[in-house]
């Protein structure tokens, strides 16, 4: 039975490889979106959550919750390797281009700016913490943003495909 028109499959008959250059743009939108947001947020309203990229706080805080924050560790490398998944599951990529350039020199680096201006929305605004990546987003960008995620969730849905 053929899919109905306008669904994420009517594109799969194609292949990634005829479709992926849709993608590519689609994930440095988001993740330009998120650094902003980030960088707005840790200006706004705390740029002292720079300080935690100092390892005398991740220190601190393994010695206060003990074995409890390899639990919390464990969610972090997982959010930050499904990235990374989302762009060896396409298979046009590879090992090095994943691992050092794109990984350490992009993504990285923005999922750092982007948990960091969470962090710092949180910190003014405690009461946001059920929802806090779309509250940290300003008014103005709210839309773009929501319809960038959209997009961004049906590449990682066809990157599991």
């Amino acid at each position: 039975m053929p899919a109905p028109p306008g669904s994420a499959s009517t594109l799969q008959h194609y292949g990634t490889h005829n479709v992926g250059f849709l993608f590519a743009p689609i994930l440095i939108c988001w993740l330009i979106c998120i650094t902003g947001v980030g960088i707005y947020n840790i200006y706004h309203w705390n740029p002292c959550v720079l300080h935690a990229v100092s390892p005398y706080y991740i220190y601190n805080f393994f010695k206060k919750v003990g074995k409890d924050g390899w639990s919390s560790l464990g969610g972090i490398v997982l959010c930050i390797t499904g990235a990374e998944a989302m762009y060896a599951d396409l298979g046009h990529f590879s090992k090095l281009s994943i691992r050092q350039i794109g990984f350490t020199a992009v993504v990285y680096p923005c999922l750092v700016l982007a948990y960091m201006g969470e962090a710092a929305n949180l910190s003014k605004h405690r009461m946001n913490h059920q929802s806090s990546f779309y509250k940290a987003i300003p008014d103005a960008v709210f839309w773009p943003v929501f319809i960038i995620a959209t997009l961004v969730s049906v590449v990682g849905s066809q990157a599991i495909i």
